[in-house]
């Protein structure tokens, strides 16, 4: 048997590759994926798509987001590699109206719409297409064998229907078993909470947490800074690569032990509350930056500790999986599908654990409210770029996602932000590319 190592194709790429034993995936929301393949050639490759045209009216933007613009850049591709148009069979998959189904979803029809022009660029060049599963209600994910160009449109969480562990139900671990953010750490998202952080104060705290400082030293020196070398030193960091960045390195390093050990249970993949947590906290700067109305730097570090009780229930979401997935791919959200099955939810875990690790108000009302905004009594704003930015990196990175989108709640969230729906195309441009990848970190920079 075969064994085929998976690749996932990050929202807003393409990989175009030549017959070997690997399987491209690409998990589809709103988005469409396109499969296209010349079996003669023995070339192929897969497009995940996020928007069907550019609208914003940038003279720059990413060209592979769009399906107007990117399709054919595909195409290109694969006619460089050896393919012939004229014996390329495509599949299509996605743009479902995934969640909670609203007016303003139907109103835009995000999906629909990109799936329009895949098919109108594809019957253009005269491609057979041999499977199109578009629309529906359910996210997918969309499988391309590269060695036998075989292919399949799936549910995105397939599961048993095994029920949870009857002792999980009301029994929240200790949060004293949770291992604490460094000191270090700690230190520097008050002084961001209290707007109170100084250059020479940052190196000096820096430098007293000896594992960290090496931490923060081998990841400036290794590839993700393009392998810049020769800073040996807190000191050197600062001077080469900044104070905002430094500080954005040390707390993304000190959150990354404490999530990466959950990768059982909520992240589907290892590693994956990290680099969700890395992705959702550089939309969040992002989106600060772009409507003004909160610090980028508190709104990243906002968003990398927005999940943080999810650490806490992990080991039980673990112990009930098959069943949780189950429940979450039914009409329930997240939040519910945990106050059922748990007795709790990661929102509330997470304010537990904030408080007691007395973490900045600004940062304790993220974590409380970051599904529910509104209810924010402080922080309002701030809140309110990391639940957008939630959304979004759900709604375009790579893999599967637990979280459903309602372009309703949105949609009024943007609006809070002195932002409308009509602004979505110029915030998804603003995403650094690197986020929607599966190693967020490279966009730290």
């Amino acid at each position: 048997m075969t064994y085929y190592q998976k690749f996932h194709v990050p929202a807003g790429t393409f990989q175009v590759d030549t017959r070997k034993p690997l399987v491209l995936q690409a998990y589809l929301n709103s988005c469409v994926g396109v499969a296209l393949f010349d079996p003669e050639a023995g070339v192929a490759g897969l497009y995940h798509i996020l928007l069907p045209e550019p609208v914003s009216g940038k003279t720059e933007y990413n060209r592979e987001k769009y399906a107007a613009t990117g399709l054919p850049l595909f195409l290109g591709h694969l006619v460089r590699e050896g393919a012939d148009i004229s014996r390329l069979q495509a599949v299509i998959a996605g743009g479902a109206l995934a969640g909670k189904v609203s007016n303003q979803d139907i109103r835009l029809d995000i999906g629909g719409r990109t799936a329009e022009v895949v098919k109108e660029v594809l019957g253009k060049h005269g491609i057979q297409v041999l499977l199109s599963e578009t629309g529906g209600f359910f996210t997918c994910c969309l499988n391309f064998n590269l060695e036998t160009f075989e292919y399949e449109v799936i549910p995105a969480l397939l599961s048993e229907d095994t029920p949870p562990d009857e002792e999980t139900n009301g029994r929240i671990s200790c949060l004293d078993d949770i291992q604490p953010i460094p000191q270090v750490a700690l230190k520097i998202l008050r002084m961001i909470g209290e707007d109170n952080y100084g250059i020479q104060y940052l190196s000096q705290e820096v430098r007293k947490d000896q594992v960290i400082s090496a931490q923060v030293l081998k990841h400036c020196n290794s590839a993700v800074f393009c392998g810049k070398g020769g800073i040996d030193s807190i000191d050197d960091a600062l001077l080469i690569i900044g104070q905002t960045t430094l500080a954005k390195i040390v707390t993304a390093m000190a959150v990354k032990k404490l999530l990466n050990n959950s990768y059982t249970g909520y992240s589907l993949t290892k590693g994956g509350l990290y680099h969700h947590a890395i992705g959702v906290a550089l939309v969040a700067e992002k989106i600060a930056s772009l409507s003004g109305k909160a610090s980028p730097f508190a709104a990243y570090s906002a968003g990398l500790t927005h999940d943080l009780g999810k650490v806490v229930l992990d080991q039980f979401v673990s112990g009930a999986r098959p069943f949780f997935y189950r429940e979450i791919m039914g009409e329930n959200d997240l939040v519910e599908t945990e106050n059922r099955l748990l007795k709790t939810n990661h929102t509330k875990a997470g304010f537990k654990l904030a408080r007691k690790w007395e973490l900045p108000p600004s940062i304790i009302n993220t974590i409380r409210h970051h599904h529910t905004p509104e209810e924010a009594e402080d922080h309002l704003e701030l809140v309110t770029i990391v639940s957008v930015s939630d959304t979004l990196f759900h709604m375009f990175s790579a893999g599967p996602s637990l979280h459903k989108v309602d372009m309703n709640s949105l949609s009024r969230r943007l609006e809070l932000l002195g932002m409308s729906i009509a602004d979505f195309p110029a915030i998804v441009d603003a995403i650094p590319h690197q986020v929607l990848s599966g190693s967020p970190e490279l966009a730290i920079t």
